[in-house]
């Protein structure tokens, strides 16, 4: 989610290649979907979308295998029947901006698959990865989750480990939302939001992909001195080299299924906005840069 209640865009339009359908991002890179940078700054054409990338047959559709990360640093695929507390802090207290309910209830491990779920009263949950943080590096996950009330934001994001909670990161610091869904409930559109700029005035870069939320897909971002990319299933479709957007300091990792009553509204016919949200992820992956 988003960790604050209001917000003042910053938005650089441009055309990146979406895998599984369209997608807007924020500037105009390389064609080919690398995860380093444009050669030439930081041109806004659109220009002509790359070809589909598909991974060799028996191979992981992931920026990680793509672009050869290497081995991880740190990852959890949530095998047996509960979360490692050694390896999560699970949030128990107030809800995003005050309402509704974060409890441990909500947060629950089967079958190798961590899920959260959110319930019409505000009930819901949220998790922060103790080994997960770093200055500068690169996450994938793969998730989905359920066709839900508007009002539940499935999100993943970093945030600085010298920041208390809050709406905004206290102090500044940036925040990175490199998956977040703020739709109608038909969970088809995903998000990054790279806000950056004191607590008081945030400001942000963001990007959107189209792509069935209900199916698995693995999500990435990379962090660099230089720019940040998001991915889905390792095709770039997020990237901005701007410097005054990234962020300064050490981020760690969270996943949190939000609440925000007064989006309900907003709510596509044919959801039930009574019916139970959930937020799933099969793995997390931590790697250095």
């Amino acid at each position: 989610m988003r960790l604050r209640s209001l917000i003042i865009a910053v938005i650089i339009p441009a055309v990146f290649l979406a895998p599984g359908g369209h997608c807007r991002g924020p500037e105009q890179g390389r064609q080919d979907g690398s995860s380093s940078p444009p050669s030439k700054g930081t041109g806004r054409s659109p220009g002509r979308p790359a070809p589909p990338w598909r991974p060799p047959h028996g191979r992981p559709a992931t920026a990680a295998y793509r672009f050869h990360w290497g081995r991880p640093v740190a990852s959890d695929d949530f095998r047996g029947e509960r979360l490692d507390r050694r390896a999560w802090e699970v949030y128990d207290g107030p809800g995003q901006d005050g309402k509704g309910h974060r409890s441990p209830r909500a947060v629950g491990v089967r079958n190798g698959v961590l899920t959260i779920t959110g319930r019409p009263d505000g009930t819901t949950g949220g998790v922060a990865w103790k080994r997960g943080s770093q200055h500068t590096g690169r996450w994938e996950a793969r998730v989905r989750m359920s066709r839900a009330s508007a009002a539940y934001h499935p999100v993943l994001l970093l945030w600085p480990t010298r920041a208390r909670g809050g709406n905004a990161p206290n102090g500044g610091g940036g925040e990175v939302d490199w998956l977040e869904v703020a739709d109608n409930g038909t969970r088809r559109t995903a998000e990054f939001f790279l806000h950056y700029g004191s607590t008081r005035k945030d400001q942000q870069v963001s990007g959107q992909v189209h792509v069935d939320l209900t199916r698995w897909h693995a999500f990435a971002v990379e962090w660099t001195n230089t720019w940040v990319s998001g991915f889905v299933d390792g095709r770039r479709w997020f990237h901005t080299t701007r410097r005054d957007a990234l962020p300064h300091g050490r981020m760690g990792q969270t996943i949190q299924l939000d609440w925000f009553p007064r989006d309900a509204r907003h709510t596509a016919r044919g959801i039930r906005r009574n019916a139970p949200a959930t937020l799933q992820v099969d793995w997390i992956r931590m790697y250095r840069r």
